[in-house]
Parts: structure tokens; sequence; C-alpha cells
């Protein structure tokens, strides 16, 4: 047996008794009376999520050793990996040591994306395929084994055809500009070809050309009004005013409550403008010109929203599941039905070119479909677009999104709170403000509330922000005790904000209020 996993025994060890339970990446077994047979779900679902350490030998809850006959256990154990698990794993054991007693170890890696699911053999693909929870093993619904299965291929619900939809549901200014488009820049090809032919060619439509069938591709990237026959295909966008979600004590539950249809082009574009209106801006004199620093950079914001349309799941199980905006006062999340597809990698998803895609006839056509009012087409699929949102969060000061691969669902988090790179001149539009350039919309705020007291409406015209933005960020200065509302209503549009008192105790200085 391979040797090696103390250093490992022991970190999960100290890990699992501070916690005081099992740990997703972690699973321990007493075993004492030999090997579990639920360890084989805990295969499972480590090879099916992303891995994980299996410690047979110590009791639940203490997580102190007890009694076992471990070179049996080891033994039994990689019989279950090489025999009763499909496809059979190869995990990594060891007997190590736990306060001087032997336990085993076995560390289990996730399968590549077009080996999954592993299952247990004897229950089946269906009734025998786990993931991992924050504790413990789940059996997958249907749905995720569907996922995970059709990773294995190319998947074609892109080119499913859309009962009811004719060519009369395609926008003629979205066919115009993609044919426009297809002749002047494909060759010979195209323009020698009918528009009907293109058409066909391209995959909006399929069959007869004079009775063709609408795709799901054509109708959702041209189409006139794609919900009309597929409701809930669609972006959702909500602000909400606190990290967690929850309303605020005087009954807010959103900031921002916006569905966003259309073809994927104008859900794009109104995904971009529902953020926008929401984050804060500054203004910044660079040079002999004016610079907009956005909280969320917008070409990472467009970026991650085409992606989650072109790569979410099209299968008819997910038609009732929309692509999900929601943007919290730290964090702005985007999440689309369907997990990662095929074999790729997470860790590299931001630092090499990836051009793995679940539907790829839809992915040929938004390369050649340009977003509204704008020279830029939806995606490139060369690989470079979450590169370039890598470059756009760096020169914006923040961190790398964060990835949450869920089987059914990916989530790409974007953390606010941006270390802003500095600017010499004012922040404000058209105004001179001195001591305040290069600061963080936090700073700014305080810097004007020095001078006196002021609505929130103010605020946002001074510092050229979004009314919502200028909330948000007032309402996590209010939890921190910088700023406190004046005797005005709190519920009242015209509550005006001034320093708390310790902040003026402090000495950061500025007018009193005078109600």
């Amino acid at each position: 047996m391979a040797s090696g996993l103390q250093p490992s025994v022991d970190q999960a060890v100290r890990r699992l008794r501070q916690a005081g339970t099992d740990l997703q990446d972690i699973e321990v077994k007493a075993a004492s009376g030999g090997l579990p047979r639920s360890v084989r779900e805990s295969i499972s679902a480590f090879a099916n999520t992303q891995g994980g350490i299996i410690i047979l030998g110590l009791s639940d809850g203490d997580f102190r050793p007890v009694p076992t006959d471990a070179a049996k256990l080891a033994a039994d154990l990689a019989s279950v990996c090489a025999n009763e698990v499909e496809p059979p794993i190869r995990a990594e054991f060891d007997v190590a040591q736990v306060e001087g007693r032997p336990v085993v170890a076995a560390v289990v890696d996730e399968l590549p994306g077009g080996r999954k699911p592993c299952f247990v053999k004897s229950k089946g693909m269906e009734n025998g395929s786990y993931t991992r929870t924050h504790d413990g093993d789940r059996r997958l619904s249907s749905y995720e084994i569907h996922i995970l299965v059709s990773g294995r291929g190319q998947p074609i619900d892109d080119m499913a055809t859309i009962e009811g939809a004719s060519r009369a549901d395609l926008d003629d200014v979205l066919v115009s500009s993609l044919l426009n488009r297809m002749r002047n820049r494909r060759g010979s090809a195209m323009t020698t070809q009918s528009d009907a032919s293109i058409l066909r060619m391209l995959g909006v439509t399929t069959g007869e050309e004079n009775e063709p069938s609408i795709t799901l591709a054509g109708l959702i990237s041209i189409g006139r009004y794609p919900q009309q026959f597929l409701p809930q295909i669609n972006v959702t966008f909500v602000a909400y005013p606190t990290v967690t979600g929850r309303p605020l004590e005087d009954g807010t539950r959103f900031l921002d409550n916006e569905s966003i249809d259309g073809p994927i082009p104008t859900m794009v574009a109104g995904a971009q403008a529902a953020v926008r209106r929401n984050i804060t801006r500054r203004a910044v004199v660079a040079g002999a010109g004016r610079l907009d620093v956005w909280e969320y950079p917008d070409e990472a914001v467009r970026e991650i929203v085409a992606n989650a349309l072109m790569h979410r799941d099209y299968h008819p199980s997910s038609h009732g599941s929309q692509v999900r905006i929601e943007l919290y006062p730290d964090r702005l999340e985007v999440t689309s039905p369907g997990g990662l597809h095929g074999e790729v990698n997470r860790e590299h998803l931001f630092t090499r070119p990836v051009t793995s895609s679940r539907n790829s006839r839809l992915a040929k056509l938004l390369e050649d479909i340009e977003i509204p009012s704008t020279n830029r087409t939806v995606c490139e699929i060369r690989g470079s677009g979450l590169l370039a949102v890598a470059a756009s969060l760096q020169d914006a000061g923040l961190d790398l999104p964060v990835i949450k691969d869920g089987i059914s669902s990916f989530t790409v988090t974007l953390n606010s709170g941006a270390r802003l790179p500095q600017h010499t001149g004012s922040p404000y539009p058209g105004q001179t403000s001195p001591g305040t350039a290069g600061q963080s919309p936090r700073g700014q705020i305080r810097a004007l509330l020095a001078r006196g007291p002021r609505p929130a409406k103010d605020l946002a015209r001074e510092l050229g922000m979004g009314r919502g933005g200028v909330l948000r960020w007032l309402r996590m200065m209010e939890k921190d005790g910088e700023i406190e509302p004046t005797e005005a209503a709190r519920r009242s549009p015209l509550t005006r904000w001034r320093l708390a008192a310790s902040e003026l105790a402090d000495g950061y200085g500025g007018q009193s209020d005078a109600n």
C-alpha cells in the first residue's frame, strides 16, 4: 500500500474536532465491526463531487481512535474501490496513526467530467449515485444524473425544435443583422446562399425549407419573444439590502427586482443595465479625461452573464429554471442551471483558455449575434472570455471570482470591497473635493457627510452613483457604526444621513446636524 497520508490524517482530525462533525471533504466511520456498507456511498459521493478523505477507526462525536483490524479494513476498502463501484476508483490508501493507534485512510479524487457519475454497482446508476453535502452523502436526483451523463458527450438540447414556433417568431432586425454579418465575414460559402439556406446552415431552423421548424438555439438567440414558448428561460435580477438576503427591520425585501426577457443579446444588455443601476460608481480624472470606475467592471458582468446563458443546461428538465443574478451589499452572484460541462478543470477557468461548450450550436450562433447598441457580439468562443473577466477584475483591484459547481447548478461570485487603484484629480464629476481622490465609495461618502447631513439622493447625484448603490453603502456603513440617520423618519426617502458621533469624536471633522 502507498504511504504518506499521515499529515493529511493529522490535519483532518484537527478540523473534525474543531467542527465537531464530519465535513464536506472528510468522512469518518468507526468501523469497529468491519467495513460499513455506507462507505460505498461515500466513495461515490467524493468521486462525483470534489474528492475527499475517508478515515476508518475513529468514533463519531469525539473522533477518538477505536479498536479495529486495520489491515483487514484497508484490504476490504481497496476491494470496494476496485470492484463495487463503477467506474472503479483508484484511491490512495494508508494505515496512519491517531494517538498511537492505527486508522485506515483513503483519499478519493474527483473523477473527470467525462467519467461521472460514479455509482454503487449493486444499486445501479439511478439509485446508487451520490453527491457530498456539508457533512454527509446524498443520493443524486435523476436530473443531476442526467447532467453528469450528458458530460460524457455533446448534448443536442439546443437543436430541439420548438412546437408552435415559426419563421414569423424570429426578430427581423436580428435576423437581418445576422445574415449580413455571415455574408460579409464567412466568404463564398454564405454569399451564394439564400436567407433560408443560411438560417438552416446555422441551426436557426431545421426541416423543409418551405416549412422550417425553429430550433431552441435559433429562438433564444434571435427570437422576437422566446418566453412566449419558454416562459422561464430568462434572467431574474434581485438586489438585496442585506448580506444574508433577509429583509430590513422596516420590511424592505428588495432594493430592486426585475425579470429580464427577450432573446439572449437583449437579456445580456438588460442584465448589465440592472446591475449597473444598483452598484456604485466613482468618476475620476485620469490625465485629460474622466474615467468611470464601477464597483463591478462592466466587462466582467457582461461576460459572466453571457456565459451563464450560453452554457446553461437547456434540457427540458431545466426549462423551469432561470439564470439568477443576485446582488448583495458585499457580492454579486450569477447562477445558471447545470454544472460545468465536459472535462473542464474549474481551477483553470480564469487562468487558461477554456472552450468546452454544452450548447455547441448556440455558442456558434452567438459568435455572430451582436448585443443591442454595441459593436460587440455575445461571445467569441475562443476561450478568452473568462480571461478577460480576470483581467478586468484585476484592473479594478478585485479578486478572481469564486466558483461553485453544484452538478445541477453553477454559480460565479464576485466579491466587492475593491482595492481601487489610486488616481489623481477629483473623484466627482464637475466638482473639486480635496482630500478624497482615489478613495473608495465608503471614503467618498464619509468625506461628503463630514460637511453636513445629506439624503441618499443627493449623495447619489454628487458621487455619480445609482441611488440603489448608495443605499447599499449607507446600510453597510450604518451597520458598522460609521453613520446614522438624523431625526427624520427612517422610512422616508428624504431621510438625511450624518457621521456617527463616534466618528466626529475621532476627529473626522465636519458640521454637526442642526436638527
